[in-house]
């Protein structure tokens, strides 16, 4: 079982969050996800949706960029970066610049379909996103396409709220499994939910959780990350 942890770049301050980095990678968290703030995070709950304006009147988006190369250093497995496509679109040269240090970008707003012309331009590895809604065809199309695993979303909506998994959803997700991992995304909170999404998927991303436990300082962080590590399945 594979758990993944999602920090937004810098938060809340840069010193802190490369500290939280460095306890991701000393209490052996399978990979990060570092989240690039953008001005309109569509897929964000009010959690982090107010963690990314918060970093934008601190720091350029250059700034997190740079970010990047240092956890980089402190941060030994797999290593990705979320944000939405304007950012790689408008800024294309200074993405592939530090794209060069990850394993994967998750472009939170594009489609499966649009993400491998995505992949295409910017030449590098994009992961596929699945959801409730997502048709046999575009489930097909994830898997054909994945290099790495599906990031299936668990729930509609936004991130944050509780974990659930209604019985289509787990056929759907059964049915990608068969043929590349699976990793489980938006309302997964504790070590319980761990546990749950631990029967149906390879992995779960934990991010909402993640910044509210930063938040209240970095011991609680490091407390709660030895909670979920205590059962990993």
């Amino acid at each position: 079982m594979n758990i993944g942890i999602y920090l937004v770049s810098n938060y809340p301050k840069k010193s802190t969050f490369l500290e939280a980095v460095e306890i991701c990678n000393n209490l052996d968290v399978d990979f990060l996800e570092i989240g690039i703030p953008f001005s309109d995070p569509i897929a964000d709950g009010e959690v982090l949706e107010k963690v990314s304006f918060e970093m934008l009147e601190k720091y350029s988006t250059l700034d997190f960029f740079e970010s990047l190369f240092e956890v980089k250093k402190l941060f030994k497995k797999r290593l990705y970066a979320m944000t939405y496509s304007n950012i790689p679109h408008s800024l294309k040269d200074q993405f592939n610049k530090y794209s060069k240090v990850l394993d994967g970008v998750i472009l939170a707003d594009l489609p499966t379909r649009e993400a491998i012309i995505f992949e295409k331009k910017l030449g590098c590895n994009i992961i596929k996103f699945a959801t409730p809604e997502s048709r046999l065809s575009d489930l097909d199309l994830a898997i054909k396409s994945t290099k790495d695993f599906i990031y299936f979303i668990s729930k509609r909506g936004i991130t944050g709220g509780n974990f659930a998994l209604d019985s289509q959803t787990v056929q759907k997700i059964n049915y990608c499994k068969k043929h590349t991992k699976v990793y489980l995304g938006f309302g997964i909170r504790n070590a319980n939910d761990v546990a749950k999404a631990s029967q149906v998927s390879d992995g779960v991303i934990i991010g909402t959780q993640a910044a509210i436990e930063l938040q209240k300082g970095i011991q609680d962080f490091e407390r709660f990350i030895k909670s979920l590590k205590l059962i990993n399945l």
